[in-house]
């Protein structure tokens, strides 16, 4: 297994970004047994942390690197900062266009993964669970296929609110810097379900997993959100175990949720 950590200069963010990858290449040299047929290209999913995380936190807390190799995944672990993976107005914040557009171009030419929809996917927790949905969605026809492990679909919370304005995850002025003018964040490209409805028109949306524990704070945000995108005809799969907002339940959802990416 390759595992690459690299500094990616990037011209939407105007700095270098890290970005950690696993590319499932090599295989165990062991004596007298046959070794296993690699791809050629590989299917790959690109992975988001969550809010306050970084793009360690995958190969620190998880079993990523086990389930690549087992499932022939190559996985592509950016930074993300706490940018909710949206454009914000400011010169330098285009982190949806970045992960997107630009981090995907980047790392096909620099390595042998598939260029085809059907093979590439976008996947993260919380904060990158948004982020997930929102750039699967928006970039609809780069993404095959979805998963959100309980993601944090904020915008109708946060809509509209006014200084002032704090919960458990920040406060006005931060969602502000981030998300711009929140009187006009809902049906706006910031807006996960507005990007699912532009990718329902294009008639070939794609799938969405989602995971969330049934005693996460942010249980009734991906009910609601499960709700929304079935009403705008997105094929789902959702799943509701017992379990918190922590690296026990999204560990035990990993890999249920990379079988349904590879299942025919």
């Amino acid at each position: 297994m390759a595992l690459m950590r690299i500094s990616f200069l990037s011209e939407e963010l105007y700095r270098s970004v890290d970005v950690n990858i696993i590319v499932p290449m090599e295989t165990l040299g062991i004596p007298g047994e046959v070794k296993p047929e690699k791809p050629s290209l590989f299917k790959t999913l690109y992975l988001l942390h969550g809010y306050s995380g970084n793009q360690d936190d995958w190969l620190t807390y998880s079993n990523i690197r086990m389930l690549a190799d087992k499932y022939n995944l190559a996985v592509v672990m950016p930074a993300g900062e706490n940018s909710f993976y949206v454009d914000g107005t400011a010169q330098g914040t285009a982190w949806g266009r970045f992960i997107g557009e630009e981090l995907v171009t980047f790392t096909r030419k620099l390595l042998p993964l598939s260029d085809k929809r059907e093979d590439t996917f976008i996947g993260g927790l919380s904060m990158g669970g948004f982020g997930a949905a929102r750039l699967g969605f928006y970039y609809y026809r780069s993404f095959s296929r979805i998963v959100s492990l309980s993601g944090a679909f904020i915008t109708d919370k946060i809509a509209g609110q006014k200084e002032g304005y704090r919960d458990t995850v920040s406060d006005y002025h931060y969602y502000r810097r981030t998300f711009g003018n929140l009187d006009q964040i809902k049906d706006s490209p910031m807006d996960p379900f507005w990007c699912a409805r532009q990718a329902a028109q294009y008639g070939k949306p794609p799938k969405i997993y989602m995971a969330c524990g049934e005693d996460d704070f942010l249980i009734e945000e991906n009910r609601a959100a499960k709700a929304k995108l079935q009403q705008t005809g997105i094929r789902l799969t959702y799943v509701e175990t017992p379990g918190i907002h922590d690296w026990e339940f999204w560990n035990r959802s990993l890999e249920p949720a990379v079988q349904w990416l590879l299942e025919a």
